[in-house]
């Protein structure tokens, strides 16, 4: 069986406080049904699904994350790194994609530093962000296979050619006469 990731087994994530947000875009998002889609207005909540969720190698994960995330149980605001370093340590194959009104330029670059995939600012070009961004993961993902299938059949040619050419030295070293004409 072929492998290969499709819209069908891409999980597409939203976390953020602002969930009627997300609903909102996502309500615009043409394609929303091809994908399995969650949003979690708590990452809390996202971290007990995402801890026993089973990953397999043919799913992918990319995760929304909003940078106004809620507060904790002491009314601390949730730190949007903590939240990305914390969902690498779970599954490092995740494609998290963060978005905020503003781009706090030091916030983006030590989400990048920890795996961030990209940055989208909240406006009116967002739904055509998302989508162009879980396209090309998917088109990257794809690749990726490719080319690990593509190594695995060079490497079992060369393993072949080599076979058959030991074959010929042990036949011609021990039936010589074959190849004499």
């Amino acid at each position: 069986m072929k492998r290969h990731v499709s819209r069908y087994n891409t999980n597409v994530i939203f976390i953020d406080n602002d969930d009627s947000y997300i609903r909102d875009v996502l309500a615009k998002f043409e394609e929303v049904n091809s994908y399995n889609i969650k949003i979690y207005s708590r990452s809390k909540d996202f971290f007990e699904d995402f801890n026993h969720i089973d990953q397999f190698k043919r799913e992918i994960f990319i995760i929304f994350l909003s940078t106004s995330l809620e507060s904790d149980e002491q009314n601390n605001p949730i730190q949007v790194l903590d939240v990305l370093k914390r969902i690498k340590e779970i599954n490092s194959n995740s494609e998290v994609i963060l978005y905020s009104d503003d781009d706090d330029i030091n916030l983006v670059s030590a989400a990048f530093h920890h795996g961030a995939y990209t940055f989208i600012k909240k406006n009116e070009n967002i739904i055509l962000r998302i989508e162009n961004n879980i396209k090309g993961i998917i088109s990257q993902k794809n690749f990726l296979i490719k080319k690990e299938s593509s190594k695995k059949f060079t490497f079992f040619f060369l393993l072949f050619i080599v076979g058959l050419v030991i074959s010929l030295l042990i036949f011609y070293m021990t039936f010589p006469e074959w190849f004499i004409s």
